[in-house]
């Protein structure tokens, strides 16, 4: 698996700040690398936009895990490919692959269900047929996984 395989792709610098005490980067960053590489791909399938408050549906985090693979230290570009694994009834299965630039490997790989939610109350939702169209199309797929 490379970098080239997905459709939405995030780039991250490493900063010197993310680092621990052991000189690898701490595993919150993880963790917000994850959410910034979720966000891009709702602005690539319009899910969101700069004005929440208009959106019909909203997503939400239900689950995330972490898997590491090899630790990370400052400096090195992380490139994160994200795409969908599965679209079940009441939630989408995301998967972020973090590859090192520096070590030219794949770095760690994160689990995100998204739980769709009505913004005027706050309700779990089912996930929304054009929201699965969408993303069947950015990923060429005609069912995902």
């Amino acid at each position: 698996m490379k970098i080239k395989d997905f459709k939405v792709v995030t780039t991250i610098n490493v900063q010197w700040g993310e680092m621990d005490a052991f000189r690898h980067v701490n595993n919150v960053a993880y963790v917000r690398w994850g959410e910034t590489a979720r966000i891009d791909y709702f602005v690539k399938i319009g899910l969101i936009n700069s004005d929440p408050e208009k959106s019909e549906h909203l997503p939400i985090l239900g689950f995330q895990s972490v898997k590491y693979i090899i630790p990370l230290e400052y400096p090195d570009i992380i490139k994160i490919g994200t795409r969908v694994e599965e679209i079940r009834e009441d939630r989408i299965i995301f998967r972020s692959y973090f590859f090192s630039e520096k070590q030219d490997r794949l770095a760690a790989i994160m689990v995100h269900e998204i739980i769709i939610i009505d913004p005027s109350n706050g309700s779990k939702l089912l996930v929304p047929g054009y929201l699965s169209e969408k993303i069947k199309a950015l990923e060429g797929l005609s069912n995902p996984v």
